[in-house]
């Protein structure tokens, strides 16, 4: 659909992107206008008109939600006819609404004009209640976007269901360690929430095991209690507080698979969910009584729903909410203020430049491995170990890609969608998202993988603190290379230093406050064409992908024999 803004005397035939409140009533978005709509619009001195063209390969949005809503309708739940831009989807009959969440933000992500709203998953709900609502923003979308979805959501199943509320029957297991009343009065607080949360979940607790809270003595309660039940809630006499700790070493001991060996509560982290054979085996944190956690419950309720776990059952990034409350009068005259920067450094941000397509490459060199990670990776870990910060990372052709080896690092990643029309496109929004308190900004092309955190913490010792207009710019045998880094004042005219800076002078209007950072031509190796590639590229048999965590941990850097 090609969208704009119309000369009301051209507007003929458009589609409104928007309702139109007029004194003779509400002309909807989607209303195709006539000439008769176009009178009234210009007796209320309406001018311009922001719509749009249906082309020959454009959906209505009612047409892409009747073909989208029977993909993420499951069982037990029915979907209204579309009406304008949404669809409702409801439960059929009494039962428990089930979806995964991280399912939910990728399908949330697959475009810009479709979105999926749920209610919170895993709860009980009645007939005729609405789940979800589904919506199309613009009026119309292409045929082909819409296929493209269709197949992202072809291999699983639908991405929303109702359950039964069938009755599972469950056993408890105490460990006791102190084996005194004041533990029994703690386990009778444990269970009492447990038949409060779950009962109407349908989980009914009929059998209880005692056993000392010892690695052996929980191995074979867990032994002999997943022979009989398919469920088994471990109620703990003492809180698990390391992956050694007695209650995960005994389940590590036992079982076929720990599918959540923690949860991100800071006052009950110590959640355990198992599989043995057919039974779920669910370690109860120790102080589930006292902590009231959405994130357990549901967790729990997962375990107990699913019929198949697997540890992307347990992924949940968001913030965990902390209670709220005031410090006490001792707690204050505790305090402890954060640790100061070295007030000497200034304070730069880097921008590492990964979007372009590399087409004189022939393949998408970012990604071509080396010592077993991509090529980009070890510029964007350059980055993070050095004194620049925030980190920014521009990524625009195969983004999703690239931005999969980023998932577990918390840098900012920025995604350029006008990467076809050059590097200045990802440089203005990489400079345009550095925050103000930084004095500048280092622009690192994500081609050059031998540039270290000690050549960029070298460059950043050049800049001035404090002084405007600079420019801090590398350079090897007397000639200027990338990296490049730019005071804020100047981030109008940044760029990078062009590959025939050579025969030419470069940034000539800088070059009164420009200052230079001599190194090695091995720092500064830009890789462009295929031979550049073959003297890097590994064997990925010889060079398996390294752990995520690899990523951010120190490594060897190129010598740099000018520092």
């Amino acid at each position: 659909m090609r969208t704009g803004e119309f000369d009301i005397n051209h507007a003929d035939g458009k589609i409104l992107l928007n309702d139109i409140r007029l004194d003779t009533g509400v002309l909807p978005r989607g209303h195709k206008l006539t000439k008769e709509d176009i009178l009234y619009l210009k007796m209320a001195g309406i001018k311009k008109i922001s719509a749009g063209e249906m082309g020959v390969a454009d959906l209505s949005a009612e047409n892409a939600l009747a073909n989208l809503a029977p993909r993420v309708t499951g069982k037990n739940l029915v979907h209204t006819s579309p009406e304008k831009n949404l669809c409702k989807i409801a439960a059929e009959k009494d039962g428990i609404f089930i979806c995964l969440e991280n399912r939910i933000d990728k399908f949330n992500r697959m475009s810009p004009f479709v979105a999926l709203n749920t209610i919170a998953p895993y709860q009980n709900v009645k007939k005729g209640d609405v789940v979800a609502v589904l919506s199309v923003f613009p009026p119309a979308v292409r045929d082909d976007a819409l296929e493209e979805i269709d197949f992202r959501l072809a291999g699983n199943e639908p991405l929303l269901a109702l359950e039964d509320t069938q009755t599972e029957q469950a056993a408890i297991i105490y460990t006791r360690f102190y084996d005194d009343d004041a533990e029994n009065k703690h386990f009778a607080a444990v269970v009492r929430k447990m038949v409060k949360n779950f009962t109407p979940f349908g989980l009914e607790f009929t059998t209880e095991y005692n056993c000392p809270h010892t690695v052996d003595g929980i191995a074979e309660a867990i032994a002999h209690a997943a022979g009989r039940h398919r469920m088994v809630m471990v109620v703990p006499g003492l809180p698990a507080s390391h992956p050694n700790d007695t209650a995960p070493a005994a389940f590590k001991s036992i079982v076929d698979g720990v599918v959540c060996s923690h949860i991100p509560q800071t006052d009950a982290p110590d959640l355990l969910i198992a599989v043995k054979r057919n039974a779920k085996i669910i370690h109860i944190p120790h102080l589930y009584d006292r902590v009231n956690s959405l994130l357990i419950d549901r967790f729990i309720r997962i375990a107990v729903k699913k019929e198949k776990l697997a540890q992307t059952d347990f992924e949940d990034n968001r913030n965990i909410l902390s209670a709220a409350g005031a410090l006490t009068a001792e707690e204050q005259k505790l305090l402890i203020a954060p640790r100061n920067t070295d007030k000497k450094d200034p304070a730069i941000a880097a921008v590492v430049l990964a979007a372009g397509t590399g087409s004189r490459a022939r393949r998408n060199k970012l990604m071509v491995k080396i010592d077993g990670r991509p090529m980009f990776m070890n510029a964007v870990c350059a980055a993070i170990r050095s004194k620049a910060s925030p980190v920014f990372v521009v990524t625009g052709y195969e983004a999703e890609s690239l931005e999969e080896y980023m998932e577990n690092l918390d840098i900012n990643i920025l995604r350029n969608h006008d990467y076809a029309s050059g590097v200045k496109t990802s440089i203005r929004l990489g400079l345009k998202s550095v925050p103000a308190s930084c004095e500048g900004a280092l622009l690192i092309p994500a081609d050059m993988p031998n540039v270290s955190s000690a050549y960029i913490d070298k460059m950043i010792k050049k800049f001035v603190k404090g002084k405007e207009r600079q420019l801090v710019v590398t350079t090897c045998g007397g000639k200027k290379h990338n990296p490049v880094l730019w005071s804020k004042e100047l981030y109008a005219n940044a760029d990078l230093v062009p590959e025939d800076s050579h025969l030419r002078q470069v940034f000539l209007e800088h070059s009164d406050y420009l200052e230079t950072v001599e190194t090695t031509a091995e720092v500064c190796l830009d890789v462009n064409f295929p031979n550049d590639l073959e003297k890097l590229a590994h064997d990925e048999k010889n060079n398996p992908p390294l752990d995520p965590m690899e990523y951010i941990r120190p490594k060897k850097q190129p010598a740099d024999t000018n520092s």
